[in-house]
């Protein structure tokens, strides 16, 4: 780990030197709350504690006069350092009541609690530190103005470190599920965006806007560009600002003096460069807040782990887009046969889609299945030319032998295990499936149907009549919407027919936009 000053300069603008009694002027304070049903109590706890500060950090004063006043007012504030309260107010166990609320009730284990009473007789001290989860018992008449002083040091440093820990374990947690929820992206952008947020939750894990405190850029270089994968400025998430982002004229410059490995920090402020294959991972973060030196061990391990996971899902994008450009080019081959263009399955694919978009499948399950629709038809490598491409009615002998083509897909494909050749074996041998149960080759009916095979039914036939084949002429579309409503319940699952007559024009405009040549 690198924490060199020096090497920033170059990364970020310089600015302003900040006078530290601005810095203080604006520090949080610490809140402390005084329960206590005599007013002049309150007076003079402020009075002796008026120019109290711990860590540069003045006193904030909170006040309750009973028990259930302080409940409300912790309920309302889970940011209270202190409660300095009385035990016998409105009722003679009302300082107690309130130490359990705190504590079982509201589970707020963080805030320091200190009872001070003026009658002992009514609370003995053992009894009440045994049974109630307190930080200390002193009677009022023995709080001297340096004994007040005493406990506020004691009482904020055990606060501030409770809450320290508390920030990593939680900073912690984020790490550990960043591990699961950024692999689920399916794209390299999707996942860098993903890894921005996951580190962008471990730097400052108590604001829930936190994208909303600094600005961010990912990228990767090689030999000649950088490329940004995904970027966070002013709470704006944006893959794609080349021109907009001043932090990616920095990163060029970041990656042609640095080589390897490198974690640079100044304040606010990281930078972080690691190369995998024959490229680098960079990344700058410029916040409004400072990050502790103790987080900069978790941001380095986090950093790297990105870097070698980028590494694999851009291997895993490339294993991914030569497996589908296989699959298009193996079903274009097989159309070809049939004297139709490589277009009919990709508007297949893309019908296909969008209908299962309307439907309600999930994302994953939606691009699944256009990158599986398309093998809907390779069993028809198995069909003779002379039947394949007859102008006129197959025979029944030879009806028999093109309906064979569904099940020569299905035993094809199923043997693969990856998820896309499984989801083109149910299509392949489920897209002449019939609603009714008079389909083939297993007479499935209703939905023993999978929701694909019933999707890509209506999406074949559609494209099917739209387009003109060696045995027919294509149909006009009132003709195709009539038959396809006709075969609701018959041919086709009505639900889905439903949704493609309401949705009919965005098919159509599919179909104009990838139409076969005349």
């Amino acid at each position: 780990m690198s924490n060199d000053g020096a090497n920033t300069s170059f990364v970020f603008a310089p600015e302003a030197p900040v006078d530290e009694h601005e810095v203080k002027d604006v520090l949080k304070p610490w809140n402390i709350l005084i329960v206590d049903d005599e007013p002049s109590i309150h007076q003079i706890t402020e009075i002796a504690l008026g120019h109290f500060e711990f860590a540069s950090r003045p006193l904030h004063f909170l006040h309750a006069y009973s028990g259930e006043q302080a409940c409300q007012i912790v309920a309302n504030h889970n940011d209270i350092a202190l409660v300095l309260l009385d035990v016998v107010m409105e009722t003679d166990d009302a300082g107690l009541k309130t130490v359990n609320y705190i504590r079982n009730e509201l589970n707020n284990n963080n805030v320091r609690v200190i009872l001070r009473t003026g009658q002992p007789g009514q609370a003995p001290e053992m009894e009440v530190i045994e049974k109630y989860d307190i930080n200390g018992y002193n009677e009022k008449t023995e709080l001297t103005a340096n004994k007040l002083h005493s406990i506020l040091y004691t009482a904020l440093r055990s606060y501030r470190d409770i809450v320290a820990l508390d920030k990593h374990r939680k900073g912690l947690e984020k790490v550990i599920d960043a591990t699961a929820s950024i692999l689920e992206k399916s794209s390299l952008q999707g996942f860098a965006q993903g890894a921005l947020e996951q580190l962008a939750a471990i730097l400052y894990v108590d604001n829930d806007l936190v994208l909303m405190e600094y600005d961010a850029v990912m990228a990767t270089r090689d030999s000649s560009t950088v490329k940004v994968l995904a970027s966070v400025k002013s709470g704006n998430q944006n893959p794609n600002i080349e021109d907009e982002n001043d932090l990616i004229t920095e990163l060029t410059s970041i990656t042609e003096y640095h080589q390897g490995s490198e974690f640079i920090t100044e304040s606010n402020r990281i930078v972080f460069t690691n190369s995998y294959g024959e490229k680098r991972l960079v990344l700058a973060i410029r916040g409004n807040t400072n990050i502790s030196p103790t987080d900069y061990f978790l941001i380095e391990l986090f950093c790297k782990n990105v870097a070698i996971a980028l590494e694999n899902i851009e291997l895993y994008d490339e294993v991914s887009t030569t497996q589908k450009d296989i699959i298009y080019s193996v079903c274009e081959l097989a159309e070809s046969r049939s004297k139709e263009t490589g277009n009919h399955v990709r508007r297949v694919a893309m019908y296909s889609k969008l209908m299962a978009q309307k439907y309600g499948l999930s994302e994953a399950q939606c691009d699944e299945l256009f990158f599986a629709s398309p093998l809907h038809d390779v069993g028809k490598v198995a069909i003779p030319d002379s039947i394949l491409n007859k102008p006129g009615p197959l025979t029944d002998a030879e009806w028999e032998i093109m309906k064979t083509h569904a099940e020569v897909g299905f035993n094809t494909l199923n043997h693969l295990k990856k998820p896309i050749f499984q989801a083109g074996a149910i299509l392949a041998g489920q897209h002449h499936e019939n609603w009714d149960g008079s389909g083939y080759p297993a007479g499935l009916k209703g939905t023993d149907i999978h929701i694909y095979g019933r999707i890509t039914a209506i999406a074949d036939v559609f494209d099917a009549l739209m387009s003109k084949r060696c045995y027919k002429p294509a149909w006009d579309q009132s003709t195709v919407n009539s038959f396809i409503v006709e075969q609701s319940g018959r041919k086709f699952d009505p639900e889905l027919v439903t949704l493609f007559i309401d949705n009919y024009e965005e098919f159509v405009a599919i179909y104009e936009k990838y139409k076969d040549p005349e």
